[in-house]
């Protein structure tokens, strides 16, 4: 009979055998007393020692199959998940004692990958505990790897936990990464309020990593979108923001200080100081697509809507700036825009 294992891409729970015996079964289907309650007895104790590795109590699942290992010493691969269990039992505790316990659970996370059933379920328990550990020690605007905690509790699919830190992570720190991954927990949680926390990351930071892996997959689209339908040629991933709202997916940035998102180094909460990357060749095309973006919320306001003049110098500011991108903007009209 093949070995019932805890590591394939399953999980395993106690219902599947039931506590009186293996189901389907009995004595009277000519399989002996002794043995049936023998298959049931470690098929059920196999089941348990699943359930608690996937809830990361591997210790009590180390028990578990340290006893059936006893009763089958002649079952190699039942020998070896009892030592593979011990094995990263013990790697949790030094990890727990170690001076920097967030990067040492971190680590043991990613040795499991790829995982499925119960490590799959541990993997998260420890991305969870990573998370704790960060913010225990550095807060929730803490970093590891250049990601915060609530990174790694959206890894283990806890959004609303994510969400909750990285909010707090918010104020301290205003930075694109942080406001890509809030919106990224947002977009979760089915929130509205998304789609402007990933404009306003956008205007911060377009070239940030996080935006390859955004949750919204139209957002994630922009830098293409820029590049292939609007024809913008010279870094393109710096007009995602105004791409985004001339073509729809992204609200007007009404309740942003454009200024103070424009200054790239403006002090916040705590003395940290917004990030920046790219080249000057990318930050010079970002500048401009703020201006776009600044343009474009001056014509859109319904201050310069009663002055057609300063409607006007709005839109000759946004043709300077990017002749294709205006145009596609005016083809499209300004009832088009999300708010507009």
């Amino acid at each position: 009979m093949r070995q019932l294992s805890l590591f394939e891409g399953r999980t395993l729970t106690a219902e599947l055998v039931p506590l009186d015996g293996a189901a389907g079964l009995s004595p009277g289907d000519g399989v002996p007393t002794g043995q049936l309650d023998l298959f049931a007895g470690r098929t059920l104790r196999l089941s348990l020692a699943a359930e608690a590795i996937a809830a990361g109590e591997l210790g009590e699942a180390r028990r578990m199959l340290a006893e059936l290992a006893a009763l089958h010493p002649t079952d190699a691969d039942l020998r070896r998940q009892s030592e593979r269990v011990a094995a990263l039992e013990q790697r949790l505790e030094r990890a727990r004692g170690s001076a920097a316990p967030a990067a040492a659970l971190l680590e043991i996370a990613r040795d499991l990958e790829p995982a499925s059933g119960a490590l799959a379920s541990l993997r998260r328990v420890l991305l969870r505990r990573t998370a704790e550990a960060l913010r225990e020690a550095e807060g929730d605007d803490g970093r590891i790897e250049g990601q915060p905690p609530g990174y790694y509790w959206l890894a283990a699919g806890d959004a609303a936990e994510a969400h909750a830190s990285l909010a707090v992570a918010a104020q301290a720190r205003r930075s694109a990464r942080t406001l890509f991954l809030l919106a990224d927990a947002a977009t979760s949680l089915g929130e509205p309020a998304a789609r402007r926390l990933y404009l306003e990351a956008l205007l911060r930071d377009p070239f940030d990593a996080a935006l390859a892996s955004a949750r919204d997959e139209a957002v994630r689209a922009l830098p293409d979108v820029a590049r292939y339908e609007l024809e913008i040629e010279d870094e393109p991933a710096a007009w995602s923001a105004p791409a985004g709202i001339v073509t729809g997916v992204l609200p007007l940035p009404l309740g942003i200080a454009l200024d103070e998102v424009s200054s790239g180094g403006a002090d916040v909460p705590g003395g940290a100081v917004a990030e920046r990357s790219g080249s000057s060749e990318q930050q010079e095309a970002l500048a401009r697509a703020r201006r776009f973006v600044a343009a474009l919320a001056t014509a859109s306001s319904r201050e310069a809507r009663r002055s057609g003049e300063a409607v006007i110098e709005a839109r000759r500011a946004m043709k300077r700036l990017a002749p294709a991108l205006f145009a596609a903007y005016m083809a499209r009209g300004v009832g088009a825009l999300q708010g507009g």
